[in-house]
């Protein structure tokens, strides 16, 4: 008994003198770290949780407006993005068109729309409709800004 716990107590001594030091795993993904201790027994190796997988959340949602509508549950819808130029740094309005799916056929030319990255619908169509804004149709465009009357002065 008192080898075994003469042997326990030199043990915790030895590691409360050691400072512990991460290291990675040689895994391929990097996924798996451990805490090793210089020295220590492999029974107090404490391996972290896991990392979670890297993710791109790019381009999810975009918006755009409908510029035709011609065909039957595709529309054409024209995104517009404005960046800066990579040498010079003017801001540059670029444009792009998407086919999206309009599985019921609701968009019109000129109207603002959602859409949102779905799986592949067909070769050219991987968008699906998520909101329509619908833009102004000639009957309700703004009235012309009403000017004075002008009367002619009445001579006597």
């Amino acid at each position: 008994m008192g080898s075994s716990s003469a042997l326990l107590s030199s043990l915790t001594a030895a590691t409360n003198r050691l400072s512990l030091a991460a290291a990675s795993s040689s895994s391929f993904n990097g996924s798996a770290r451990l805490l090793v201790s210089r020295g220590a027994p492999p029974s107090l190796v404490v391996a972290s949780p896991p990392l979670p997988p890297l993710q791109i959340r790019a381009m999810k949602k975009i918006q755009g407006k409908v510029v035709c509508a011609s065909n039957d549950k595709t529309i054409a819808v024209e995104v517009t993005r404005i960046a800066p130029h990579k040498k010079y740094k003017k801001r540059i309005k670029t444009s792009k068109k998407y086919h999206v799916h309009d599985p019921d056929n609701t968009c019109k030319v000129g109207d603002i729309v959602t859409v949102v990255k779905c799986a592949p619908v067909s070769k050219s169509k991987s968008f699906v409709v998520a909101e329509v804004k619908t833009g102004r149709t000639p009957s309700t465009q703004l009235p012309a800004p009403a000017l004075p009357s002008f009367e002619p002065a009445a001579s006597a």
